[in-house]
């Protein structure tokens, strides 16, 4: 009876040894490695969120963030990143999904519609050629605010849009969808801290037929720009 009490004990002793070494594994992947994110709204349609040929305004697609890759890199002019700020004076933070326009040091203008960037280390303002924004937002990039379209972006910041120009609270307007005079008066409101960025969206995994790897663009018009630059600073 002793021996069968005994087995017992260690079965049970395995099982719950078992349970926390799962228990443990699924926390630390979420809280490192990837984890999952439900995409609301239309901010970042076509890319995200386009449902039988629609943008949906509600929970739509659902997404993969690999958290892992910001533990050695910075975000990536492109990615497409989830982080969290404060909105429209709530006390609470929001989750938000955007696509990275501006890194540390660049200065980002917007004007007649189209995104012009001076990468840092640079002096030319080029053209950001954006192929993944659909025929309504191509060409249709607007400042919130009059006289507000010119964006240095800070050490360690980030200046962040989102796909769907017309319909995305983003950096124009310092992450406030009812448009006021506070943001051009904290203009550093408009740019994301690296430290809030919690991972790069990677994969769409829901509906079924939605399934795929999210693409990165390569904007070769600031690659050659930068490779110039560079061959200029070696002479």
């Amino acid at each position: 009876m002793k021996e069968k009490t005994k087995k017992i004990l260690l079965w049970l002793l395995d099982l719950v040894i078992n349970i926390a070494i799962i228990f443990i594994l699924v926390i630390v992947i979420q809280k490192w490695i990837i984890a999952p994110f439900d995409v609301s709204g239309a901010s970042m349609c076509d890319t995200l969120n386009k449902i039988s040929g629609k943008c949906t305004n509600t929970y739509g697609e659902k997404i993969i963030i690999n958290e892992a890759i910001y533990l050695f890199n910075d975000p990536d002019r492109g990615d497409i990143v989830v982080f969290k700020v404060k909105e429209d004076g709530d006390p609470e933070e929001k989750y938000f999904i955007k696509r990275v326009i501006g890194l540390p040091g660049d200065t980002v203008e917007i004007k007649g519609g189209y995104v012009y960037l001076t990468v840092k280390g640079t002096k030319d303002k080029i053209q950001l050629k954006e192929d993944y924004l659909n025929v309504n937002n191509s060409g249709n990039t607007k400042a919130y605010f009059s006289g507000f379209n010119v964006f240095k972006v800070p050490e360690d910041h980030y200046f962040v849009l989102g796909d769907n120009r017309q319909a995305s609270t983003d950096s124009r307007s310092c992450f406030k969808s009812n448009i006021s005079i506070s943001c051009k008066d904290h203009p550093e409101e408009a740019f994301v801290k690296r430290e809030v960025i919690r991972g790069k969206a990677w994969v769409v995994w829901w509906p079924l037929n939605n399934i795929r790897a999210l693409a990165h663009p390569d904007y070769p018009e600031l690659k050659t720009v930068q490779a110039s630059s560079a061959s200029l600073a070696e002479k």
